[in-house]
C-alpha cells in the first residue's frame, strides 16, 4: 500500500533552544505569532516536538505562507516539505520522485534522523538515495553541488524536501516585553526598530511631527514606513505628538534647541512607557553621526530619565545603517521629502552640552508642562 504524503511548511525555533525551562513560553508566543501573521491563510498547526509544523490544504497558498514566515522574528529556517512515514523504502521512493527533475545536477544528499529507535541509521539514508541519484543520472558528491536533498527523521514522520529557506532568527515579538521607541522619517530609526522587535519587543511607536493637525500625517510617508514595520510585529500601537507646543516654549535657545527636543522627546517617551506599561525606550541614535549624537550630549539628553534606553545602531555607520533598511524595506520611504522635527537647523550647535546648562533650559521651558500638554493632544492608533 503506497504512503500517504502530506504538504506542509516546517518551521524550525534556532536560538529558543537556549531557553532551558522557559522554552514553551516561548514557542507558544511564536507559534500565537505565526497565527497572527497567516491570519487569512489556509492551514493548521500540526503536532512536532522539535519544530514548528503547518499543515497545508490543498487550495493552500504556500508562496504566500512563506513569504509572511519570513517576516516572523524566533523562526530561524522553513521549507516547504513532504512529510511520508519513517520508513526506509518509502523515504527512499519519496527521494526520488523529488529528484527526477533535477536529473544532470550534482546533488548533495544530507539526512538528520532525531529519533534513533529505528532499524536505519542516517548513513542507511543516504546511501540508498545515493545509488537511486546515481540511477537517475545525478552526480551524488559531498563538495561542489548545485542542488541538495534533505531528510529528517522523527518518530512519527519523514520530511522530504530540496529547498531550505533562512529566516531572521531572534525571539518573537512579545517575550522581552514592550519598548516604547522613538521612530521619525529618516532612515535610523525604523532600523532600530526592527532590531528592537528582533530581540522579542513589542514596540510601541511614539512619532513627534511638524504638522498643524495630525491628520495631514495620514497623507505622508510615515504610515507607509510604519506599515511596513508592522509586517514584523502581530500588534503595534502609535502615539503621534505634535511639536509646535515644544517649539513654542523652546523659543530663545537656538545653539541648545535640538537637544532640548531630544530630552522632550525622551521625556514623551518615558511618560508613554508608565502608560503603557513598557519597559525600556529604543531610539535610532549612532555615536557621532550628528551633532546632538554626540556622547556628550546623548548623557545630556538622557539626564532625569529612568527607564533603560537602547540604541540598537550606537556603533553602525550610515552605510550599514542604509543597507540595513534596504533589506527591511523601508528605505524607499524613509528617503522621500518630510517636514521631520529632528532637523532643525542651527549654524553653531552645541556638540558638548553640559547637564547643568541642559537641565536650566528645560526648567526655563517648563518642560514637565510642555510634556503633559503634548501628550494630551497626541492623536493614538493601533493595529
Amino acid at each position: 500500500m503506497p504512503a500517504k504524503i502530506d504538504r506542509v511548511m516546517v518551521a524550525h525555533y534556532g536560538e529558543l533552544w537556549l531557553r532551558g525551562r522557559n522554552r514553551d513560553l516561548y514557542i507558544r508566543k511564536l507559534k500565537k505569532n505565526i497565527a497572527t501573521q497567516l491570519a487569512g491563510e489556509k492551514f493548521r498547526f500540526g503536532k512536532s516536538y522539535d519544530r514548528i509544523v503547518l499543515l497545508l490544504s490543498k487550495d493552500s497558498d504556500s508562496e504566500s505562507i512563506q513569504s509572511k514566515l519570513s517576516g516572523v522574528f524566533g523562526i530561524s529556517a522553513y521549507e516547504l516539505v513532504h512529510r511520508t512515514e519513517p520508513d526506509l523504502k518509502h523515504i527512499v521512493k519519496l527521494a526520488e520522485r523529488l529528484m527526477k527533475p533535477l536529473k544532470g545536477r550534482r546533488i548533495h544528499i544530507v539526512s538528520h534522523r532525531s529519533h534513533k529507535g529505528f532499524e536505519f541509521t542516517s548513513i542507511d539514508i543516504i546511501e540508498k538515495i545515493v545509488a537511486c541519484a546515481e540511477k537517475l543520472g545525478l552526480d551524488p558528491r559531498v563538495k561542489e553541488y548545485d542542488a541538495q536533498l534533505f531528510v529528517n527523521v522523527t518518530k512519527t514522520d519523514a520530511f522530504v524536501y530540496t529547498d531550505r529557506h533562512r529566516a531572521m532568527g531572534g525571539l518573537p515579538v512579545g517575550t522581552s516585553g514592550k519598548a516604547v521607541i522613538l521612530i521619525s522619517g529618516g532612515i535610523d530609526s525604523p532600523v532600530a526598530a526592527w532590531y528592537a522587535m528582533k530581540r522579542g519587543l513589542e514596540p510601541v511607536y511614539v512619532h513627534i511631527h511638524g504638522f498643524s493637525d495630525a491628520k495631514e500625517i495620514d497623507g505622508s510617508k510615515m504610515p507607509r514606513i510604519l506599515k511596513t514595520l508592522s509586517s514584523f510585529s502581530p500588534t503595534s500601537k502609535y502615539y503621534y505628538i505634535p511639536s509646535h507646543i515644544f517649539q513654542m516654549s523652546a523659543i530663545g535657545s537656538m545653539k541648545y534647541e535640538l537637544i532640548l527636543l531630544k530630552r522632550f522627546m525622551l521625556r514623551v517617551a518615558e511618560e508613554i512607557a508608565r502608560r503603557e506599561d513598557a519597559d525600556c525606550i529604543v531610539t535610532g541614535e549612532s555615536l557621532g553621526q550628528v551633532a546632538s549624537q554626540t556622547s556628550s550630549n546623548i548623557a545630556a539628553e538622557q539626564h532625569g530619565i529612568s527607564l533603560p534606553i537602547h540604541r540598537p545602531l550606537i556603533g553602525f555607520d550610515k552605510v550599514e545603517i542604509t543597507e540595513i533598511a534596504k533589506k527591511i524595506g523601508t528605505y524607499g520611504e524613509s528617503i522621500k521629502p518630510y517636514k521631520d522635527v529632528c532637523s532643525i537647523n542651527s549654524r553653531n550647535p552645541a556638540t558638548r552640552t553640559k547637564v547643568e546648562i541642559l537641565d536650566r533650559l528645560a526648567e526655563q521651558a517648563n518642560l514637565d508642562a510642555v510634556v503633559a500638554r503634548s501628550i494630551k493632544s497626541a492623536a493614538i492608533s493601533a493595529t
